[in-house]
């Protein structure tokens, strides 16, 4: 499964336009993760799928007006999180004992974290 990290403002209908996207060229999103992040005002969308053409989504997606950065993470992963630290943003990515086993033992603090969603 490829997965897809969006910076977003956080405002109403944003996720709409973010699938209107998609919905017009006829690709599914298995998972959608949606919440506050690290940043002000701003918005995380995680999305995942197995569609064979998602990979090609990424500038369609950063050409819609409210996302500030996208960006692919991770393939096949178990679990994922998206963590801050002193030295900013970073993905953790993996099986799930990996990932927690790894937020456990570093000084970062989790901002979006899915398990089995992905």
């Amino acid at each position: 499964m490829k997965v897809l990290s969006l910076l977003v403002h956080d405002d109403w209908g944003v996720a709409q336009r973010i699938m209107g996207v998609f919905t017009r060229k006829r690709i599914s999103v298995d998972s959608i993760l949606a919440g506050p992040c690290e940043k002000e005002g701003c918005a995380r969308v995680v999305l995942a799928s197995n569609h064979p053409q998602f990979p090609k989504m990424l500038e369609h997606v950063r050409r819609v007006q409210d996302v500030i950065e996208a960006e692919f993470i991770e393939n096949n992963a178990e679990a994922f999180a998206l963590v801050r630290t002193t030295r900013g943003r970073s993905p953790l990515a993996g099986k799930a004992e990996d990932v927690d086993a790894d937020l456990k033992t570093g000084d970062a603090e989790a901002y979006v974290k899915a398990y089995g969603a992905l």
